[in-house]
């Protein structure tokens, strides 16, 4: 599959990610896990919903959870993105009728004007151009908590059609940061797709799919990734570690995961870079150079590339790709001979 080249004619704006609307079994462990432990900000707590925001974050939420009675793992409800205006809400309304895609508008809590479709590999996408407001803790210092999280970055998805999802968000005007690619061919397995200013928005990776991977929450210090994990083992939270520190290559991002107490992963990051130049050309990375993963630190262990969040109602197709990664427990078995 050849790149292709971005589409900057769009008659309408998406601005970036927004939130993420996610499951739980039991809204004050998921609470706990997000306010005390990676020190999100809780702005809305009853019996059916619970909503969190990071530091920067002056909207109602960027993670909001709905309050299920199953005993199942997590699912993920719907991904969201920001437009512009409304205008540009319901221009988007009109060019997914003319190319015989399902948009409505939606009624959302919290939301101004809401247009839901289904994206092309199955993720139910909303959009959004306004929100709830209140004012956020950037500048009340003594209220920064856990790892200090800062905004919502991005979301990785796991999609058993690469090509499909990319060439559906370049026609929406995403922009190619960097990729993976089997080497010395262009068949591609990830695609980093940027809307703001950054590396990322959304990740799309080969994989039984589509199911949500993790979302992303951005600090700007290197301590207070770590400060968080130390926050995390303090309140007795040590186990929800998913992926230990490093450093990935793609993204040149320091990172640890954690999983909440409905298995939904999350990064806690910093230290990736801008894309804005038009001449800023894509990063490609051969699948066969694992420092795309981690630049150094032990490699994630099988259950960081084979668990993943469904999306609700959503059946889940094996990856039209199909290559072993290199594991945790392979590295550590390699290790001892």
């Amino acid at each position: 599959m050849a790149l292709l080249q971005p589409n900057t004619e769009m008659p309408f704006n998406i601005t970036r990610i927004s939130h993420v609307v996610l499951t739980s079994r039991d809204l004050d462990a998921t609470r706990y896990f997000y306010e005390s432990g990676l020190g999100l900000e809780v702005t809305f707590h009853d019996s059916e919903r619970l909503a969190l925001r990071a530091i920067e974050e002056p909207g109602m939420f960027s993670l909001l959870f709905e309050k299920v009675t199953d005993d199942g793992p997590g699912t993920c409800r719907t991904v969201g993105y920001r437009m512009y205006t409304d205008d540009d809400l319901k221009r988007a309304h009109d060019w997914f009728h003319e190319r015989g895609m399902a948009a409505e508008f939606v009624v959302r809590p919290f939301q101004g004007l809401t247009l839901r479709i289904t994206d092309p590999v199955g993720v139910p996408v909303e959009f959004c151009a306004t929100m709830d407001q209140h004012t956020n803790r950037m500048r009340q210092f003594h209220a920064h908590a856990g790892g200090k999280l800062v905004y919502l970055d991005h979301i990785q998805i796991a999609t058993h059609d690469i090509e499909s999802a990319y060439a559906f968000y370049n026609d929406l005007g995403f922009r190619l940061t960097e990729y993976t690619a089997t080497d010395g061919t262009d068949q591609v397995w990830g695609v980093w797709l940027k809307r703001k200013n950054n590396t990322q928005d959304v990740v799309y990776a080969n994989g039984a799919g589509p199911r949500l991977h993790h979302v992303a929450y951005h600090t700007p210090e290197i301590a207070n990734v770590v400060h968080g994990a130390d926050v995390m083992a303090s309140l007795g939270l040590a186990e929800t570690m998913d992926r230990a520190p490093g450093r990935h290559g793609i993204g040149n991002a320091f990172f640890i995961y954690y999983r909440d107490p409905d298995g939904h992963r999350v990064e806690t990051f910093t230290s990736h870079y801008n894309v804005i130049d038009v001449d800023h050309e894509p990063t490609r990375w051969d699948l066969s150079d694992l420092r795309r993963s981690q630049l150094w630190g032990f490699p994630a262990p099988r259950k960081w590339f084979q668990e993943a969040a469904c999306f609700d109602g959503v059946p889940v197709q094996p990856p039209s790709l199909d290559a072993p990664p290199v594991t945790l427990e392979d590295f550590l078995e390699g290790w001892s001979q």
